[in-house]
Formats: structure tokens, sequence, C-alpha cells
């Protein structure tokens, strides 16, 4: 039993303390819309929205909202504040954060408390993101997509919301391939061009990239002769593979036009298009893309030159070439890439005062092995003990091996650092809470089988312990800054205080 005089938390906000929460735009709404008797509550609501730096995407994910739900005042207050701002998707005055935002609107989905108001209020709301073809509605279909499984009501407005993902993706593709290739040729192609030449095209020109796009996946075709020569599906938030694509094929065109060449296979032509392509891509990039797209090159990965660890290498080559599982960890944020991009970050370790600036590091031996969508790094420590590196100076260790790292990632199925919170780790009682739902994912099949192959365990209290392990591992993973311009790495707990965080955890579990 831990008492709440030990946490030491003051519950209502001193104008100082709502001050450091004021960059997450939606705090000062709801703390406005919130009675005094209220405010206690909310501002639990504001902290856990602070630590949340994605928009929700796995059940998991909207889950974390559950517990607020229940609460009918809260909910009052929530749906109120949505109700005033209504539209944060284009030409408003007011911008909220994004993550809280849709956090929110994942909060009132899963309470019955006046229904009828979120059901009017969302009908609203993706009635004017389609009106405006609004470029950040993509997490609202996605809401009504994930919940109306479990709330029979939203199945309506998901049906009418699906045709957000086809904007999205159809603006998002026309829209950058002009902003690649204007990079180096101005106002050479416009993204009217690019959608009348590459996107939905009935007839599409021999060996030229075709796009088909629906309300579930890209789906990029090449045509010889009237007949499919290369098939693929990519999912919607694969853009920039497929804005590649694109983008590789009009340099192709290009060049073979300028040069009167009518074979796309011809030296001159490929040489030209590639050191485009090596003005707006790393090496790297090229060479994920290029394996994305087996059309240009095809072939089973392997991880043999880098200098990871076998285990390490074992799951990466798994995962890689096998597409529904490297989606599945992609759901996870935990995204796989070929052992080109390991090599590079291996030869140049830059990378390292890029994220977190001139210091020194309690470990030494740091190889990364897989990235999450904003940029952070998931790293091998000492080739065993498997850490993460965000990208505002957060560092830590997640799991003490990668054995176990990978059977915490296919029983939690939603982004692991989330995992790092006091409240969800003070006792094996509030972990077990945090499951209380069964967990559950677009990718349960994969996972379960992943699981079966390996051997991993599904008893929640076994996963306790490794997340315990892995957390309070010492040395904790930490930079010094050496540099005055710069401050100390902070731990994955919390915002500002993380690292006192973790040790009141540790004195918590003591």
């Amino acid at each position: 039993m831990i008492c709440k005089e030990t946490k030491l938390k003051k519950q209502i906000p001193s104008d100082e303390e709502l001050k450091k929460y004021s960059h997450k735009k939606m705090t000062l709404p709801l703390m406005e819309h919130a009675p005094e008797d209220i405010k206690e509550p909310v501002w639990k609501l504001v902290k856990r929205l602070s630590t949340y730096a994605r928009v929700p995407g796995s059940v998991s994910d909207f889950k974390k909202m559950a517990v607020f739900a229940k609460d009918d005042a809260v909910v009052d207050v929530v749906l109120d504040t949505l109700k005033d701002m209504k539209y944060p998707f284009k030409n408003t005055d007011f911008i909220p954060d994004t993550a809280g935002y849709y956090y929110l609107v994942a909060l009132i989905s899963q309470s019955m408390h006046r229904r009828d108001e979120t059901i009017g209020l969302f009908n609203e709301l993706v009635d004017y993101a389609i009106a405006t073809r609004s470029d950040s509605a993509l997490p609202l279909a996605r809401n009504m997509d994930i919940l109306s499984k479990e709330y029979p009501d939203l199945t309506d407005i998901f049906e009418k919301a699906k045709i957000i993902y086809r904007i999205d993706a159809i603006d998002g593709v026309k829209e950058w391939v002009r902003i690649n290739i204007d990079k180096i040729y101005r106002d050479y192609i416009s993204a009217k061009k690019v959608e009348a030449e590459y996107i939905n095209v009935k007839k599409p020109q021999d060996d030229k990239v075709f796009v088909e796009v629906d309300e579930k996946e890209f789906v990029v075709r090449i045509v010889e002769k009237g007949k499919d020569i290369f098939t693929k599906k990519f999912k919607h938030y694969s853009y920039f593979t497929v804005v590649y694509a694109v983008v590789r094929d009009v340099l192709l065109r290009k060049h073979m036009e300028e040069m009167h060449i009518a074979d796309s296979k011809d030296t001159g032509v490929v040489e030209a298009m590639r050191s485009d392509l090596q003005k707006l891509y790393g090496e790297s990039a090229i060479s994920v893309y290029n394996k994305e797209l087996t059309y240009i090159m095809d072939g089973h990965e392997t991880y043999d030159s880098t200098g990871l660890p076998q285990d390490v290498r074992d799951y990466l080559e798994e995962i890689y070439n096998d597409e529904d599982l490297k989606d599945a960890f992609y759901d996870c944020d935990i995204e796989i890439y070929d052992e080109a991009w390991v090599k590079e970050l291996e030869e140049d370790t830059s990378w390292f005062n890029d994220m977190m600036g001139p210091g020194e590091s309690s470990y030494t031996n740091i190889k990364p092995f897989a990235r999450e969508g904003a940029g952070g790094l998931w790293v091998v420590l000492n080739d065993e003990l498997i850490g993460y590196i965000g990208t505002e100076g957060e560092c830590g260790i997640i799991a003490r091996n990668i054995n176990e790292f990978m059977n915490i990632v296919a029983v939690y199925r939603g982004y692991i650092d989330d995992l790092c919170d006091v409240d969800i780790l003070e006792s094996e009682e509030a972990f077990l809470k945090e499951f209380e739902e069964e967990r559950d994912s677009d990718y349960n099949k994969e996972f379960n089988s992943f699981i079966r192959k390996h051997h991993f365990t599904k008893n929640l209290k076994k996963i306790y312990e490794y997340v315990i392990k892995g957390v309070t591992t010492k040395p904790f993973f930490m930079v010094a800054a050496t540099d005055d311009e710069y401050v100390d790495s902070r731990s994955l707990f919390e915002i500002d205080d993380g690292q006192e965080m973790l040790e009141s955890l540790i004195k918590l579990l003591k």
C-alpha cells in the first residue's frame, strides 16, 4: 500500500505550474471550463495529456482515456471545451496541441454521458473535415474506425469519415511530390499534374508508376503492355515510400525527355535520376525505399555486416522480411530499417551529438537498431541492455535484453515509452489495472504468432517484472552535458523532473 503523502503531488495547479504546461494549448481551455470543484480531476487529466507527444493510434492508446470517461463531471468539461473550439483543422485562429485534442475526442467517445451531444459534435466535425479537405483530420477518422468496434453508434460516423483516409492519402502524395521536386527543379511539376498523371489513372503509360488510392491503402502498380509487372499494397501511413516512388519516376521522365531517350533503363538517364535522388534523400533512405519497392530492387534482408549482437540481428531479420510483422511493430512506433541504415549510423556517430548535444554518456557502447516516428532511436547498450533516446533530450533503459524487450512489445501492443509512468509502475496492481481491458491491436494475429514462435510469456506479472527490472537498471542511462549551452539528459519519466520521478519509483517499490 502506498500512502498519498509519499507522492507529495499537488492536485490543484498554481499559476506557476500552469505556465509549465501552457505550451500544451489544451491546458488553459480545459482549466477555464472547469468549475472550482472539478479542477482537481481536470488537472490530473491535463498532466496526463502533457505526457503524450503523438495522437492516439492503437486501441491501447484510446483506452488510456477510459478511466477519465467514467467521470461525468470531467466529460462535461471536455465536451464543453471541444464544442467551443469545434474546428481545429484549418483556417482557425486557435490550433491546439493535436495530441491533446485527439485524446479528448477519444475520451468523450468512450462515455455515454450527454451521448447525443457527442454524436452531434462528431458528425459536425467529420462534415467540416471533409468539406475543407483537412490535412490534419486523419486521427478523427481513426478514432471512429477503432472505437466503432466497441461503440456501435460511431459506425455510421466512420462510414462517412473513412473518405478522410482517401483525401489525406491523395493530398499527401500530390503535395509532397511537388514539394520534393521543387527543391531541385522549381515549378517543374504541380500537385495537379501529379494527380492527373500518377493517381487513379485509368490507362497508365507503360513502365510508369501508377498509384491507386482507396479508403484503406495505396496500391502501387507498374504496367507494361497492358499487364501489371509490379503490384504492391502500402498502408496509408506509408506516405513517404509512395512519394519516393513517384518522385523517382518524375525525375526519370524528366531526364528521358531532356536527353530524347525513350529507354527508362538507359545508363545516362538512370545516373542523372540517381544524382537528383541523392540531393533529396540520404543513401540510407534511398536504400530503404528501393527495398520497399521491389520493382527497383528486391532481396531478403540480413544484418550480418552490422555490429549488432547476433540475437538482435536475428529479430531484425525476422521482422523486416515479414511485411505484416513489420507493420505490427510500426503500429507500436518501432520502425525497422534495412542493414544499410544500421551500418550508416554505426559508421557516422554524429547522430548522438545531434540528438543529445555534447556530453558524456554513462554507457559508451551504444548501437541503434530501430527508430520511432518522431526520430527517436531504440538502441542496444553494452551489447545487451535495450535503451531509448528521444528527440527532446530524454533517454533511458527499457529492458534488460532484446528477448524481454520483444516480449514486452508483443504483449503490450502500444507505444512502449508510454509505460514509463509512475502511476502505472508504482505497483503490480496498478500495472495490471492498465490491462483490465484486453490488449487489442490491428495486428493481434501477428503478435500472437510472434509470441508462440519465441515461447514468450503472456503472464502480466512476469511482464511487469521485465519492465521494472529494465527501467530501474543501474547505472541509469544518462548523458551529462559538457558544454554550458546544453543541459543534462532527462529521464523517460514525466517532463522536467523525470529523474526524480524514477528515483521516487524505486523508493516506492522498496
